[in-house]
């Protein structure tokens, strides 16, 4: 078997090394070329462009790890010009649910299957086991399923056989992560700014990932981060947001459903954009530990 995966940034380079780990074979590209000469494998090839990835004119399983929007539905145009039929695109970008329909829609007009497939668990997911949300045709290719359980943790891979659902899910699953950082972004603000107690914020953080109701990877990563530096100076506080959110917000009201934790989420992270503070330095620091993150990613 032989994967090609297009976007060889931290989250494609991250399969691309879980795939080789596996025994799997990769050919790969990336607009930037000095990364070949970051990573060599015996079952890596990187190819100078994207016409010579397809140049065998056989069935391909292609995995996009590209940015959402514009460049990503280029990329899909071109590749569904160069493919044979029969052959497979895995969108992993955090697309708008109604674009991958699109795209879908698009890519079987070509006899091309399309399946979008939210990834969760960040860099280290993605090199060690990821969790994977996928939607696509009735009846999911089984040598691809038995490809993507590899890349996941156990139990980390879910396929629901319509068009849209994994980015569906991937929508609401990082507008809860928008609100659960918050609300530890807010906790550790209050914990560093009063004077009443002279509490150690690593230990504390340290103590609540062992045990308590709030345990959880966000709290560990918060914690890696406070290790080296408890006052996180080398961070401006500057939050951005990807969309997700706003898009569940959107789906919610059009749904007349009450998210006012996530609504609030989104508007306290574009406020750290005008307004410097902790609580905004905290989701900046889980942002980078857990997804390699800079404050305007």
């Amino acid at each position: 078997m032989e994967i090609t995966v297009i976007g060889l940034g931290k989250m494609g380079m991250s399969l691309v090394k879980q795939l080789n780990d596996k025994e799997i074979l990769v050919k790969g590209y990336d607009i930037n070329p000095v990364i070949k000469e970051t990573y060599q494998h015996r079952l890596f090839n990187f190819a100078p462009n994207i016409e010579i990835l397809f140049k065998e004119r056989k069935r391909e399983i292609v995995f996009l790890v590209l940015p959402a929007g514009k460049i990503t539905d280029e990329i899909i145009k071109q590749i569904l010009q160069l493919v044979i039929n029969g052959s497979i695109i895995v969108d992993f970008s955090n697309s708008k649910f109604k674009d991958s329909m699109k795209r879908h829609s698009l890519s079987k007009k070509h006899s091309v299957r399309y399946y979008d497939c939210g990834i969760s668990g960040g860099v280290k997911g993605a090199r060690f086991g990821a969790c994977m949300m996928m939607g696509g045709e009735e009846e999911l290719d089984t040598e691809l399923e038995d490809v993507l359980i590899k890349l996941c943790v156990p139990n980390g891979f879910m396929y629901h056989a319509q068009p849209g659902a994994g980015h569906y899910l991937k929508m609401v699953h990082n507008g809860i992560e928008y609100g659960m950082m918050q609300s530890i972004a807010e906790g550790f603000d209050l914990l560093f700014t009063q004077n009443k107690y002279q509490f150690e914020i690593c230990d504390v953080a340290n103590l609540w990932n062992h045990g308590s109701i709030i345990e959880s990877f966000l709290i560990q990563k918060l914690y890696d981060e406070l290790k080296s530096e408890v006052t996180l100076e080398k961070y401006k506080g500057e939050v951005s947001s990807s969309g997700e959110a706003l898009w569940t917000i959107e789906e919610a009201m059009e749904n007349e459903v009450p998210v006012p934790v996530i609504a609030l989420s989104l508007m306290k992270r574009n406020s750290t954009l005008d307004k410097k503070n902790y609580s905004g330095k905290v989701l900046s620091a889980m942002r980078f530990q857990f997804g390699g993150h800079s404050e305007f990613d």
